[in-house]
């Protein structure tokens, strides 16, 4: 499977190592709840019950990676009810060549059981105006917001197809409304999000870092590749809704097809531009990722307008996709490609590390990276004179050394951990070596010991 083929090696960043740290027990479950991620409350029971056979970096992703494989099985099946086999294959392929999709995947986060659930819901709306029976209706309904308060936005896609759905996705809204509520406490969780400017705003988030203000090497061929796939999809669906109501209805009292592509438009664009008005108008709660459960409805347009075109066309159109997604796709495998390298932060310590020696953490979760993946020294305290060196950890951003010196700086380092560095700096420590990784540099500190040797 394309997810977890390689899901074992990148490091875990904060928001993985927060379900991580979130599973380990039934009193930090509920800790963490009370505190700031309600929102999460099916997903983290769902991980402390997965947990429980273990704890691995590819295991705890390994929920994710099922994700996908459901998302595509169920949009390719989708695919093929509307437009036949070819559709149904395009656009389970277009879905999979996405690096975020790949990316997401293999995170121990919900995103793609968002995608997951948005795909269920409009396959069992096809079913249930087919078979006329509902029950699996209302039921994927209430699967939503469990896996993303936000992935219910894929739901007035469904009124869009058929107002038949109305009283059976009011009867489904209660859990929604009661994770709202539960989590509108909690809106200072996503306080470090900023209102989204043109460079944040996606249709297809198909770039490991298209989140972040600078993109990586290889992020211009990705970001192509999922604007590609939502314009070809946008281009599937004018053709599609240029047909009118001559369309022949699927069978069973179902709509046209015509009509679940305009389903589609809304699904695919409806997220987007709501979270960036909230963004901006209430409070920002906007980040690409909160709308990859909108990608699949690009897919499938993919794979509805391409079910026409010749074969021949629809492989080199394949293989163009493969080769944009292709250095993504291996980014995101290596050691650092979840934006951290804790692992081998952890590894570079290890291998150096002497009796006596200190840690300081100077940047949030990197106590949490670096403990997970080895044994650290013990953490330096305030009035704590054992030991003569001392490994500071601190982010990537802003210099790790004072110009012209071997002092550790301060640039870069969050208000509340400037003391952490200043104790170091009264204390005689000067900056001996340093090794900048991604999302976290390592530096070595010494200092004089009696008689002015090291």
């Amino acid at each position: 499977m394309l997810a977890v083929a390689g899901s074992w090696a990148p490091s875990m960043w904060a928001d993985e190592l927060a379900t991580a740290q979130t599973a380990t027990s039934w009193d930090t479950l509920w800790e963490t709840l009370r505190e700031r991620d309600a929102v999460f409350l099916p997903y983290y029971l769902l991980m402390y019950v997965w947990s429980r056979a273990g704890t691995a970096d590819w295991w705890l992703r390994l929920p994710s990676a099922l994700a996908v494989a459901a998302a595509t099985g169920l949009l390719a099946d989708l695919g093929r009810r509307l437009g036949g086999v070819r559709a149904g294959t395009v656009a389970g392929a277009a879905l999979l060549v996405l690096p975020a999709i790949s990316r997401f995947g293999q995170e121990a986060r919900p995103y793609t059981l968002a995608v997951a659930a948005a795909v269920f819901s409009y396959w069992c709306l096809h079913r249930a105006l087919e078979t006329g029976r509902w029950g699996r209706y209302v039921l994927s309904v209430v699967l939503l917001p469990c896996t993303h308060l936000f992935a219910v936005l894929s739901l007035p896609a469904h009124l869009v197809v058929s107002r038949r759905c109305l009283p059976w996705l009011a009867l489904g809204s209660p859990v929604t409304l009661a994770v709202a509520a539960v989590s509108a406490g909690q809106v200072g969780q996503v306080n470090w999000l900023e209102a989204p400017g043109w460079e944040n705003v996606v249709l297809v988030r198909s770039a490991i870092t298209g989140w972040q203000p600078q993109p990586e090497p290889g992020n211009l061929p990705a970001v192509l590749l999922g604007w590609a796939v939502a314009l070809a999809g946008l281009a599937s669906a004018a053709v599609l809704l240029r047909r009118g109501n001559g369309d022949r209805p699927a069978g069973g009292g179902v709509p046209a097809p015509r009509a679940f592509a305009a389903g589609l438009v809304v699904w695919g664009l409806l997220p987007m531009p709501v979270l960036v008005a909230v963004s901006h108008l209430v409070t920002p709660v906007y980040s690409s990722r909160y709308v990859l459960f909108a990608a699949p409805a690009f897919a499938l347009l993919t794979g509805l307008g391409a079910a026409r075109l010749p074969r021949a066309v629809l492989v080199a159109g394949l293989g163009v996709a493969v080769a944009l997604g292709a250095r993504q796709q291996v980014l995101l495998r290596t050691e650092p490609g979840h934006q951290v390298s804790y692992r081998a932060a952890a590894e570079i310590v290890a291998a150096q590390r002497r009796d006596g020696d200190r840690t300081v953490y100077v940047v949030p979760w990197a106590r949490q990276g670096l403990t997970r993946y080895g044994t650290m020294p013990p953490e330096r305290r305030s009035g704590d004179a054992a030991g003569e060196r001392v490994w500071l950890v601190r982010s990537d951003f802003g210099r790790a050394v004072r110009p012209g010196t071997a002092l550790p700086s301060r640039n870069g380092v969050a208000p509340g951990m400037v003391p952490k560095v200043d104790a170091l700096l009264e204390g005689g420590y000067t900056v001996t070596r340093t090794w900048p990784l991604r999302g976290v540099t390592v530096l070595l500190l010494e200092r004089p010991l009696r008689g002015g040797r090291r």
